[in-house]
């Protein structure tokens, strides 16, 4: 299902076009009927965060290093902590997907239904998909020096 928070599917009508090329590429133009959902891992990536945060928490207080907001924990990414985040964040990210996947399959299904047609005759394909909330590796100036580093965006995807 959706999920809770602010997890949504909407009908949507595309009322301007700022940029007609890419518009194009996605299929889009103006009076383009769009079901719009925003829904992720229903929970399990919020409880991956939360049970990666104690432990980070309980790493960095061994290591003796003191944050202003437990947010900001952190720890190596090739560390026991680090690696376990990675992994369970895929996992969630995974689930993730085919949950959005499966409610996509559904919207197309119910719309044939109604409408007594198929998905594929109503031209209903996904337009494009993000994930968010997950961590990706990217190269950032740290004290003057690039380095490969793994940010987390809480709530956003990058943006370029």
């Amino acid at each position: 299902s959706l999920g809770s928070g602010n997890h949504y599917a909407e009908v949507q009508v595309v009322d301007d076009v700022f940029d007609e090329t890419s518009a194009a590429a996605m299929g889009l133009e103006k009076g383009t009927i769009c079901i719009m959902l925003h829904s992720g891992s229903r929970g399990l990536g919020h409880q991956v965060c939360t049970d990666a945060l104690e432990a980070v928490s309980r790493a960095m207080a061994a290591e003796k290093r003191v944050l202003v907001d437990q947010q900001l924990a952190c720890v190596k990414v090739s560390s026991v902590e680090g690696q376990n985040y990675l992994a369970a964040m895929r996992a969630a990210a995974n689930f993730a997907f085919v949950n959005r996947a499966l409610m996509t399959k559904s919207v197309r299904d119910t719309f044939g239904k109604v409408f007594g047609t198929t998905a594929q005759l109503l031209e209903m394909r996904v337009v494009y998909d993000v994930s968010h909330n997950i961590a990706k590796e990217e190269t950032h100036v740290v004290d003057g020096k690039e380095m490969r580093v793994l940010v987390h965006r809480k709530g956003a995807t990058r943006a370029f």
